[in-house]
């Protein structure tokens, strides 16, 4: 795992994941993983196989800016 680039399209499905309430635990990037598959979000999934932890919670962290900005 290596610190990969956030884009937006990777922010904007992880918010999609977010909002789904697919996942029992946010910070879970595998559970992450898999809600992308499910959803068909393919830049999220290859995005969490390849990131590192710190680079998911960046994206994490501005997945949920994105969402309270939305509210």
């Amino acid at each position: 795992m290596t610190r990969v680039p956030v884009t937006d399209d990777v922010v904007e499905q992880l918010r999609d994941v977010l909002e789904a309430d697919l996942l029992d635990d946010e910070h879970n990037h595998m559970g992450a993983g898999f809600a992308a598959q499910d959803l068909g979000h393919e830049e999220l999934a290859q995005f969490i196989y390849e990131a590192d932890a710190a680079t998911y919670y960046e994206a994490l962290e501005r997945a949920r800016n994105r969402l309270e900005s939305d509210a």
